[in-house]
Parts: C-alpha cells; structure tokens; sequence
C-alpha cells in the first residue's frame, strides 16, 4: 500500500491534512459564520512543514486581512459588486503585501473578498463575520502544528551514510597516496557525499524550525562537523596534483589516513595518530634541506599535513570537547 511506505513525518502531514480542515469547518459551523468551508481552504494554506513557517504564515494572514477585508469591502461597495473590484483590489492590494513581505496573506484575502461578491453584502456584521473564519482557519492549523514528529532519526540515518562516504574518500586518499594514482571515483563520491550533505542540512533545518525554545540540537552540531569535514576533505583533494611521490612522508600520511577511516577513534587513539602526525611533520622539516622539492611543492605537503591535523580536531571535539 502506498500509504505504508511513507515516512512517519509524511504520515503525520497527511492526517494533519486532513482533520485540521475538517475541524475548522465544524468550529467554523458552530459559530454560524458565513461560507463555513472556506475555513478549510484557509486552514489548508496556514498548514506549514514546520511549527515556526505555520505561525509566520498565521500571522501574515491575520495582519493582512486586518486592512485587506476593509479595502476590498470598500471597494467592492464602491464598484457595485462588479467582479472588476477584484481587479482593482489585487492592483492596490497586492503591491503593499509584497512591500510588506505579507504576500501570504494576500490570498486569503481573495478568498475573502470573493465571498462579498458572492453575497452582495459588505455591512460591518459581514466583514467581521469574514475575519473570525479566518481566525477559525489560522487557530485551527497552528493548534495541529503544534505536534511534529521529530526527524532526528532521519538525520541519524543521513549521518551515518555520510560517514560511510567519508571513510570510502578517505581510504581512497590513503591509496592513492601510496600508489601515486589519483581515483577515477572521486568525483563520483564527493558528488554523492554533497548529495547528502545537501539532504541532511534540510533535514536539520526542517527540525530546528521546530523548535523554539531549545536553542542547540545535538544533530545540528554533528551536521556542522560532517560539512567542516568535507571542507577539509575537498582541501586535501586539492593537494594530490602538487606533491611530489618521491619523499617518504607521502606514504607515512597515507597510513594516518588510513587508520584515521578504520581505526575504533577514541582519545586514545587520537592522541596517537596526532603524535604520529607531529612525529612525520618534524621529520619531514628535516629532510627538507637535503631534498630537491621546490617551494610550491613544499607547501603542499605542509597543506596536507595542516588538513589532516584539521580533520584530526574535528573528528576528536566530541570527546575531547575542542580540547586536544
């Protein structure tokens, strides 16, 4: 069945579409309030992905329709119920919603003003009777935005992909550090890493809309660290067309490399590659007076060794707390 394959996130926005509209015409019903199941549609247009775009929304619509309803009932009047009043409403109307960035109350008041055509009737009684169906559509989609199930599992999910890439690049980087061969794959895997990096970052801001009290997620911090990884990891990449294949540190990096994509990482172990890492950078300063590199090269080597040191601190500020 299709509806079983959806996620649990689109699950909740399909029933929420389906009862906030539901409510708002019973609410709207009880009340007596003219052309009831317009409170649907207005419902519907107020029911964001997120609590946050839910109450701008809201509050665009209610701020409009509280100069909206006035212009549009004097016009309309003015015009005689003619349906060209729509068209002179939209042309004063819609300009001041987009200065005001309220476009989104712009076509609720359409609605709205529609209902006055329908019913030839633009007495105060009326356009007050307009602007609590509005209010009954707003109340209705934040009161069931309220809920949002929560996305951390997605972006766990998402995470752990982006891992598995990164430990691919990174033992690929090893081996072409050892075999002096750049992978033909590497564009295709730093395509894919972006792809995700891209979907966990939606991910990330969909949940920290959300929110509105808790300042810091957990899942936005290790969103951040797995972009400043990728950072890192497209600055080594660059190094790979620079560097000679003749000095002894290429090989020792490749194994850092190496052990920083399989090795279980702990404090431990971090102190130890890092040590191993100083240990190789100290070395390699001493060859250099009796080496042939020149300074570009030079400097790309010193490049790659500052960027594994980088991805050294990143990868160790969770335990560590930024604290080598």
């Amino acid at each position: 069945m299709l509806f079983n394959k959806l996620s649990s996130y689109d699950k909740h926005k399909v029933f929420k579409n389906m009862l906030a509209p539901y409510t708002a015409v019973l609410i709207a019903q009880y009340f007596s309030l003219g052309y009831q199941y317009s409170a649907a549609t207005i419902c519907i247009l107020s029911l964001e992905s997120t609590r946050k775009a839910s109450l701008r929304s809201s509050f665009e619509r209610v701020t409009a329709a509280s100069f909206g309803l006035i212009l549009s009932a004097t016009i309309i009047g003015l015009c005689d119920f003619n349906p060209i009043s729509l068209v002179i409403f939209t042309g004063i109307f819609m300009p001041l919603c987009i200065r005001f960035n309220l476009l989104q109350g712009f076509f609720t008041n359409v609605v709205l003003a529609s209902h006055f055509l329908l019913d030839k009737n633009v007495d105060v009684f009326f356009v007050l009777d307009q602007f609590f169906l509005l209010l009954v559509g707003v109340l209705c989609a934040i009161f069931f935005n309220l809920y949002m199930p929560s996305r951390n599992n997605e972006i766990n999910s998402q995470l752990q992909k982006i891992d598995s890439i990164i430990k691919i690049i990174l033992l690929d980087f090893a081996k072409a550090l050892k075999y002096k061969a750049v992978s033909l794959k590497q564009d295709e895997l730093f395509e894919e890493l972006k792809v995700n990096l891209d979907d966990c970052r939606v991910l990330v801001e969909t949940e920290k809309q959300n929110i509105f009290f808790q300042k810091k997620i957990e899942v936005s911090n290790d969103y951040s660290n797995k972009f400043s990884e990728y950072i890192i990891l497209s600055k080594i990449r660059e190094c790979f067309n620079k560097i000679s294949d003749d000095i002894s540190i290429t090989n020792e990096l490749a194994s850092i490399l190496k052990d920083i994509a399989t090795l279980n990482l702990n404090k431990y172990t971090y102190r130890f590659i890092l040590k191993r890492l100083e240990q190789s950078e100290k070395k390699f300063r001493k060859d250099l007076e009796e080496s042939s590199l020149t300074i570009e090269n030079e400097t790309m080597y010193f490049q790659l060794i500052e960027s594994i040191k980088d991805l050294i601190t990143i990868r160790s500020e969770k335990i560590f707390k930024g604290n080598l």
